[in-house]
């Protein structure tokens, strides 16, 4: 440690060494009306004779931190640091000239820039109309490290959603459950016009906003809104997409609502209106449907029928949010209510098979269940900015939360795979089973499992930060206080038997009440920075303490003479309490966590850029844990000495070289490679010596010899990004291994199927990859796309296997996957059409005896297309066969061919309504059968897939803007 901050200290005494002495002063241009960034403004300051002295264009690529990302239109001009007053004029076509008298008065020695505060231009008398013929739409370019997609270049049908433009942009996967992908890289902030949306719900935000109304994406990495507040340049940078409406959308009401009803009845109904001006934004967003499915005609994402739900979805919901700021940005407001209610349906059927040393077990499962969660949620934050030094905000939440469900299984063990096997040969095992099959039980079993859970949470969070006048220095503070209580009650049925004997070995009953459980945190925050031109230090202290208690009574009831009936309480439970598998837990936790914070950038270099940001993070903890179990008393401490290196580095460093256009600070070539370490603690429970037995069938050990995780990671990133807007080449290549790795092991029973659990510590996981992806416009009016992802992904993983009593042994999986996923496109007066082709190959070997080597095919191939017709009528559709091979399964090795369709209807004169019919796997050829492998074993899912249907559907959309703009 003492060597790391030497090294720091010495660096930052060599980068100073470069410093100037001039002081930056930066202004804001905006529209006086639409508050809309004017970027094509520019500053001319004058000395005292009249003359101009520097000229600087507005532009949102100049900020004084480095960071280009804000659509800020924002302009530097440099001064002396002597006390003196400078006339500043300000232009921008279109609008009326204005001038600012600014004085600089007393210059800090080590106070590198001045904000003048945002200029507010009025627009010229008679201006006329600008009139913009746009013959080519480049569908994305590059814009300092920003990428930008022209929503407006890509061809949609009528009634898209935000979700089918995201899904269209080069470079870019939407998953299923929202989760969204930029050239390998996960989203982990979207954004609406700069502005959180619904605390960060990416489905709601993806579903409800009309593709209509996009004006534009924009992709970079930044700081997340509420870090840019605090003034906090410790704060990580973290991808953003951020989505941003024209502006005919960004002032008065906006309203868009679509129902449908169809087949297998299936029904849809959503409702989103928005009210908009330059400052406020609130939004009531509602949703009623039971499709459980993502999937839209013509929609190019990366959907498989591996990603097909599970079960069968109803979602309710409804939601208001609002989000203020005002021109200055020097007072902000925001929050949202939500309230979520889903049901499911499962009904699941797994085959299974266990590697195992001497000989393989094949396990078979049938299972359906209920499910229903409700949740309701606010959060509420404000916060203001006090002159140039104070800024101070609050931040208080709140969450309800209720799930009741229901489940049954049906399950059996053998030593014998059985290529047929249903639920009713399995029922009738002991009753009507071949002599074979009763030869290789193991054991079969019915388990019923009902329960509920409650949870109550609410937290409050003061912070501020101060600026020291006349520096570059920075305090931040910060204390929050949480508190959650938990409560349930679930009850087990059991029935189990092993081997050929039809009379049950086990049968129990059990009855667990989770008292109310408590969890209680405080923290405290507390940190410094500061900067000497391009480079940026601090210290950041955070303080945690957190109490938490945890108990769980479980009653025995097949101890009774009479266990009564299901689901309700006998009189006299409380004389078969279970201690063994009862248990009080009172966890303390102390962590004090230092951080700091060391960054260089020479952003303003003419023709490369070099940036190194090191953040180490060292935590120390001291956990104490009071655990009682079968009247047993554990008392587990893990003092100071105790050091989780959380982030031991967590460092960048990035070369730009190649520069094309001084005055964007455009660079051609970006390398980035950055590095992390991080450690995972063992639970606390996992180390105490005990034994839990609630599940006969699984039972939990622990082990008090368990170490801590590491994890370390590499990646190299290389981005050209040529002068063409039209090209962007990203290559990646990473690599990851991770020592004293904790898995859950087992040891098997050969004769009874019985798992005994453990926590165990591995070594040699390692994972491998590389990555090149190609996006391309080419054609006389760029019509047509390209683009191609090529991966190489390697991965090692170890897993810790024992048979009748044995220890566990080290097992070994390698999986090798290479893939392709080539698309072109083509775009022309209102048409589109896509061709695809993606190809995997994974190859799966193990150490594990008698493991057959996995190499099995997946070959996806189709076309979509988004088709115009005349008198208001569009057809979007998509064509796509999905083929695996070398599975060695017939369920597995299968070709899926998958055809879905809109046509959709906007009467002329009448563009408020949309009237479209979907449908969906029309050929109904669609799979419901996934496949996973690891150390342990092999597993194949079935699922209640959705089936095909067709629905009509009708969108409204609606408009108003005031009269007087």
């Amino acid at each position: 440690m003492r060597k790391i901050l030497s090294l720091i200290l010495i660096t930052v005494c060599i980068l100073t060494a470069f410093a100037d002495d001039k002081l930056l002063l930066n202004g804001r241009v905006r529209d006086a009306v639409t508050k809309r960034e004017l970027t094509q403004a520019y500053a001319v300051m004058y000395d005292s004779a009249g003359a101009p002295r520097d000229t600087c264009r507005a532009n949102k690529s100049f900020r004084w931190n480095g960071n280009d990302v804000d659509t800020l239109a924002t302009f530097f001009l440099g001064v002396p640091k002597v006390d003196s007053t400078y006339l500043i004029e300000v232009f921008c076509p279109g609008y009326n000239s204005q001038i600012i008298n600014y004085s600089t008065g007393k210059v800090g020695k080590r106070e590198e820039w001045r904000d003048i505060g945002t200029i507010l231009m009025q627009r010229a008398p008679e201006q006329l109309r600008e009139l913009t013929v746009e013959t080519t739409k480049i569908k994305f370019y590059n814009k300092g490290d920003t990428v930008v997609y022209n929503a407006d270049a890509f061809q949609l049908a009528e009634g898209s959603m935000l979700d089918v433009l995201i899904a269209q942009l080069p470079g870019v996967e939407l998953n299923s459950d929202g989760q969204i992908k930029v050239n390998g890289e996960f989203v982990e902030s979207l954004l609406l016009n700069g502005k959180e949306f619904l605390d960060g719900n990416n489905n709601l935000m993806l579903e409800n906003i009309a593709a209509y109304t996009v004006k534009n994406v924009q992709v970079y990495e930044g700081q997340t809104p509420d870090a840019k507040r605090r003034d906090d340049i410790t704060a990580p940078k973290v991808l953003t997409m951020d989505v941003r409406l024209k502006r005919e959308y960004n002032i008065g009401w906006l309203v868009n609502a679509q129902g449908g009803y169809g087949s297998e009845d299936r029904y849809l109904g959503r409702a989103f209106v928005n009210w908009f001006n330059p400052t406020t934004r609130v939004t009531l967003v509602a949703n009623v449907n039971n499709l459980n499915d993502t999937r839209k005609p013509g929609k190019n994402d990366t959907w498989t029928p591996e990603q097909m739900p599970s079960s069968t979805k109803r979602t309710t919901m409804a939601g208001l949010d609002y989000n203020y700021e005002d021109v200055d940005e020097t007072r902000w407001a925001r929050g949202e209510v939500s309230f979520n209610q889903v049901m499911n349906d499962n009904e699941r059927t797994t085959a299974r098979t266990n590697f195992l040393p001497g000989g393989d077990t094949y396990e078979n499962s049938f299972s359906n269940g209920h499910n229903r969660q409700t949740r309701v949620r606010t959060s509420h934050s404000l916060g203001k900015k006090w002159g140039k030094q104070w800024m101070t905000g609050a931040l208080i939440s709140g969450s309800y939360r209720y799930s009741k469900n229901r489940n049954a299984d049906l399950e059996g063990s053998f030593t014998k795979e059985y290529e047929t096997m249903t639920p009713e040969i399995l029922d009738a095992l002991y009753s009507d089973g071949s002599e074979e099959m009763l030869a290789s039980v193991l054991n079969r079993s019915r388990t019923r499992i009902d329960g509920w859970s409650r949870s109550l949470n609410g937290m409050a969070n003061i912070y501020g930060a101060y600026r020291i006048p006349r520096t570059e220095d920075h305090l931040r503070f910060g204390v929050s206080a949480s508190y959650t209580s938990e409560k349930g009650e679930q009850w087990h049925d059991y029935d189990i038997n092993f081997g050929d004997n039809p009379n049950a070995a086990e049968r129990r009953r059990q009855y667990t009440d989770n008292s109310p459980n408590h969890t209680m945190q405080l923290s405290t925050e507390l940190g410094y920075t500061s900067s000497i031109k391009n480079v940026y230090y601090g210290l950041n202290y955070d303080y945690d303490f957190i109490d938490k208690t945890q108990d769980s009574y479980m009653y025995a009831l097949d101890r009774l003479q009479e266990m009564g009936i299901y689901g309700v309480l006998p009189e006299g439970y409380q004389s078969v309490f279970d201690p063994a598998n009862s248990y009080m837990s009172h966890t303390y936790t102390n962590r004090h966590t230092f951080s700091p914070y060391l960054q260089f950038g020479n952003t303003f270099a003419e023709k490369s850029a070099l940036s190194i940001t090191l953040m180490p993070q060292i935590a120390l903890v001291h956990r104490k844990l009071d655990y009682t179990r079968n009247r047993q008393n554990y008392r587990l401490s893990k003092t100071n000495a105790e050091i989780d290196i959380s982030s031991i580095w967590d460092g960048r460093i990035e070369y730009s070289f190649g520069r094309i256009d001084p005055k964007r600070y455009r660079y051609r070539n970006s390398i980035r490679y950055s590095f992390r370490v991080s450690t995972n603690l063992p639970e606390m429970t996992d180390l105490l010596d005990i034994t839990d037995d609630s599940n006969p069938l699984n039972i939990y050990v622990g082990n008090p010899d368990l170490k801590t995780e590491y994890a370390y990671r590499h990646l190299l990133r290389w981005q050209y990004s040529p002068a063409s807007h039209t090209l962007t080449n990203v290559f990646y290549a990473s690599y990851a291994h991770t020592t004293d790795a904790l898995t859950r092991g087992y040891v098997y029973d050969t004769t009874t199927g019985i798992r005994t659990n453990c926590m165990y510590n591995v070594n040699g996981n390692k994972t491998a990859a590389v990555t090149n992806e190609i996006e391309w416009q080419f054609g006389s009016t760029k019509q047509f796309t390209l683009s191609s992802e090529t991966d190489v992904n390697f991965s090692h993983y170890n897993d810790m296997i024992g048979v009748n009593a044995e220890m566990p042994e080290l097992t070994r999986v390698r999986h090798l996957s290479t893939s392709e996923k080539f698309r072109i496109g083509w775009q022309f007066a209102g048409q589109s059409l896509q061709l695809r082709c993606d190809y995997t190959n994974r190859h799966t070997t193990s150490s594990q005896q008698g493991f057959n080597t996995l190499n099995a095919n997946h070959v996806n191939y189709g076309v979509s297309g988004v088709f115009k017709l005349p008198k208001g009528f569009g057809i979007s559709t998509d064509f796509m066969c999905y083929t695996r091979r070398g599975y060695g399964n017939p369920d597995l090795d299968t070709t899926d061919p998958v055809w879905n369709a809109r046509l959709s209807y906007c009467p002329v004169g009448y563009s408020r309504w949309v009237f479209m019919l979907d449908g969906f796997d029309l050929l109904h050829k669609l799979s419901n059968v996934s496949y996973a492998v690891s150390a342990s074993g092999r597993t194949v899912t079935y699922t209640n897939a959705l089936p095909r249907y067709v629905m009509f559907s009708v969108q409204y959309r609606l408009n108003i803007q005031p009269k007087k703009r």
